[in-house]
């Protein structure tokens, strides 16, 4: 019987590493690997935003899966992961049992709500091409019944800044950020890049309340913590995201934001031959001590090791150190603004977007080819 080489997730880097495991592993007779995810297609989650206001498609923003892995040999079964039984080497889905001998978790984040009353019921999160697809939806009916509607967006990182500027710029309706702390972006930690941002947004018309947490979410309103109302037409949660349970219900170690725990090749602690990666793994940067940005590059970069790793365990082989290698981020703040910083080099204005989309289309290339990249528009 072949090696069932096992990957659960089609993102960012379930997708990557199956296409490197692949690669690696093509001489190989007795190897199979096999890639796991519910939905047929591949999707390019960081520009769901453009599909909550409306610019893009949702499927402008996916690949089918059987585009990307034509002409390579690796098995697609589109399945929901159910439980993950790591005593008996076997994954439960929704189509049945999968064995596996080596696995690769990828299943990405699930929403955070932090016990905030009425937010999982009454708030929409733009973690999916679907659900970004509803969100344009609903805004349709919004304004074609509502005069002067209002969008909420809970929490101001990366995710709630870029769809205030695309709801601003779009729709130039009354949007409002609410974030806790009292900055803009604070995770990124760059002060200067914050405040230009808050600045473009107030310009743009968006309000924005700091020092503020989110205590209910009612239908049509949301309750700060000081017993502030702020009524709503819809309220869009961008406030935190965390592990999937079922990863953590597997056993499998978890530690902040219930990501589980990996060592330095990315084997999730005290199980060999379990791989983790993406944003359900908790990566510390061995320098600094600190987790890991969740973010695309990174992603990535667990993906190649570890499917060298996987590729080392199979030969017998010594296997690579995972060592984080973080270029920078650019934030786009509508469709002509954007701020960054890439090796170094800072960049703001519409060079920002452009560069934006290059590293956008480096990835397409990398996953599906030149013909894929021909297809998109620039």
């Amino acid at each position: 019987m072949k090696k069932i080489l096992l990957v659960l997730g089609a993102g960012y880097s379930g997708l990557m590493t199956a296409i490197k495991l692949d690669k690696n592993t093509k001489q190989l007779d007795d190897v199979q690997v096999v890639l796991v995810d519910r939905n047929k297609y591949h999707q390019y989650l960081h520009l769901a935003y453009e599909v909550a206001s409306g610019v893009k498609k949702a499927s402008d923003i996916t690949v089918p899966m059987t585009e990307l892995l034509r002409n390579r040999g690796i098995q697609f079964v589109q399945a929901t992961v159910k439980g993950i039984d790591l005593k008996g080497k076997m994954v439960k889905t929704d189509k049945g049992d999968l064995a596996y001998h080596e696995l690769v978790i990828a299943l990405g984040s699930e929403p955070n709500y932090f016990h905030i009353k009425g937010a999982e019921t009454f708030s929409m999160c733009v973690s999916s091409v679907e659900v970004a697809t509803e969100v344009r939806d609903k805004l349709k009916t919004i304004f074609a019944r509502e005069k002067s509607p209002r969008i909420v967006i809970g929490g101001g990182g990366f995710t709630g800044v870029e769809l205030a500027g695309e709801f601003a710029e779009e729709f130039k309706c009354c949007t409002t950020i609410v974030e806790g702390s009292n900055t803009l972006l604070r995770s990124w930690n760059i002060p200067a890049f914050s405040q230009k941002v808050e600045q473009v947004l107030t310009e743009m018309g968006t309000e924005l309340v700091f020092g503020k947490f989110i205590s209910e979410v009612k239908p049509d309103a949301v309750i700060l913590n000081d017993g502030t109302q702020i009524e709503c037409s819809l309220f869009i949660w961008t406030g935190g995201v965390q592990g999937p349970r079922v990863v953590s219900e597997s056993g499998l170690k978890t530690g902040k934001g219930n990501r589980a725990i990996v060592n330095e090749f990315c084997e999730a602690e005290g199980f060999k031959g379990i791989y983790v990666v993406g944003d359900c793994a908790m990566v510390k940067n061995p320098e600094t001590g600190e987790a890991v940005p969740q973010c695309i590059e990174i992603a990535l970069q667990q993906a190649e090791v570890v499917a060298k790793n996987i590729t080392a365990d199979l030969a017998g082989m010594p296997r690579t150190v995972y060592v984080p290698k973080f270029s920078g981020l650019i934030v786009a703040v509508g469709e002509n603004f954007g701020i960054g910083k890439i090796h170094g080099i800072e960049l703001e204005g519409q060079i920002a977007q452009m560069i934006k989309r290059i590293i956008h289309l480096r990835y397409v290339y990398e996953i599906a080819g030149l013909d894929e990249v021909v297809k998109e528009k620039l």
